[in-house]
């Protein structure tokens, strides 16, 4: 799957997940992947979403790519709020690691625009890549990539770095977020 210049949704994503509402869900950092597994093993109606990301090191000489979180500890439910509500007094019951983030004593969703910034990131499946840049000045034009139109959200690009730090709110939570960038001449 590849992602349409110009914002247009994956499909996939258009008509899975984007019916239903999406939770936040929290967790130790590095258990993502076991609360992952645990939730999609007892709870095969709720779809979970565990966005990544893929950064390259520079190591001896080097180019190592990685993938890690794309929010660290977090992952979204997509599911019907009675799903929901049952998957939460599970993981109260079980006294689990995971939890959801609430609003006051209410499970509530994110909100449409923080869903489908998460969707067109994901757009080439569930790995958020490298994103095409041209810097002319102190801007900054995406060329080619996930944040094509997203430029009102990065924060910093560092060319020698490769790296593009954008600012999003999850769940009325700030999180600033390294993504790869890669220079382009015009």
């Amino acid at each position: 799957m590849r992602c349409i210049p110009g914002g247009i949704l994956c499909p996939f994503l258009r008509s899975v997940i984007s019916i239903l509402q999406w939770y936040v869900l929290r967790t130790i950092s590095g258990k993502e992947e076991k609360a992952l597994f645990l939730i999609q093993k007892l709870f095969h109606d709720v779809k979970i979403i565990f966005p990544k990301r893929r950064l390259s090191w520079r190591k001896k000489g080097k180019i190592i790519y990685v993938i890690k979180p794309l929010f660290s500890g977090y992952l979204f439910a997509a599911a019907n709020y009675e799903q929901i509500e049952e998957l939460h007094q599970w993981l109260r019951i079980q006294k689990a690691n995971i939890w959801f983030v609430k609003v006051g004593n209410l499970l509530t969703p994110i909100d449409n625009h923080e869903m489908e910034l998460i969707q067109k990131l994901m757009c080439n499946g569930d790995i958020v890549d490298s994103s095409e840049i041209q810097k002319n000045g102190e801007s900054v034009m995406i060329v080619k990539g996930p944040l094509v139109g997203l430029e009102g959200i990065i924060e910093q690009y560092s060319k020698r770095n490769r790296r593009v730090v954008i600012k999003v709110n999850i769940g009325g939570e700030e999180r600033r977020v390294e993504l790869e960038g890669t220079s382009v001449s015009v």
